[in-house]
């Protein structure tokens, strides 16, 4: 599959996973990160702190591109009994919200935000992913959260790592799972004349 890219793209992110899916189409892009405060402001839904996130991402970096670019920013929350279970940060904090999960159904939100700087057009979107975690063995959760995977993971795993062995459904989209649902952002990428094939 040939894809032809008509505009200059900004990612508005440094998660790995999110470059390795554009470069698996071929598109060529600038990353620069955008400085937000991840704080949830009150009586703020998750769907809603998602959305505000991944805006401000692409805001935050909307006067450091070219007048041409297109600007892609995406946030991706788990949410556990509505409440957001962000990333740990440490093996301390993983252990919870692990056996939070464990044998549980949660959901994944990804929020992304697509601004054209040249005309200002955007497309704000949110896809909602849920996944139910296998019943394990505390032992195996706690291995788990001990090593170094789930530490910039929000909801502490990675489906796409050996945290998957968690994973014994999902509802939705997978790649949403890992913080991108290509799949949705390709087809406003295509309507945004931002790339043909």
């Amino acid at each position: 599959m040939k894809i032809e890219q008509n505009r200059p793209i900004v990612l508005a992110s440094g998660s790995p996973r999110r470059k390795e899916y554009l470069e698996r189409y071929g598109l060529k892009f600038e990353i620069i990160t955008g400085n937000v405060d991840e704080v949830t402001t009150q009586n703020e839904s998750p769907p809603a702190f998602s959305q505000r996130m991944a805006e401000e991402k692409a805001r935050d970096v909307e006067v450091r591109c070219g007048k041409d670019s297109v600007i892609i920013a995406a946030d991706t929350i788990v949410v556990f009994e509505n409440e957001i279970l962000g990333k740990p940060g440490s093996n301390k904090n993983a252990l919870p919200m692990l056996q939070q999960l464990n044998g549980n159904q949660h959901e994944v939100i990804t929020s992304y935000f697509v601004l054209d700087c040249r005309d200002g057009k955007q497309v704000q979107k949110s896809v909602k992913t849920k996944v139910l975690f296998n019943r394990l063995p505390d032992e195996i959760i706690r291995n788990y959260a001990d090593s170094t995977e789930p530490l910039d993971k929000a909801g502490a795993y990675s489906i796409q790592g050996v945290g998957t062995i968690l994973v014994k459904s999902i509802e939705g989209s997978y790649n949403n799972v890992v913080g991108l649902p290509i799949e949705e952002l390709f087809q406003d990428l295509l309507e945004l004349g931002v790339v043909s094939v």
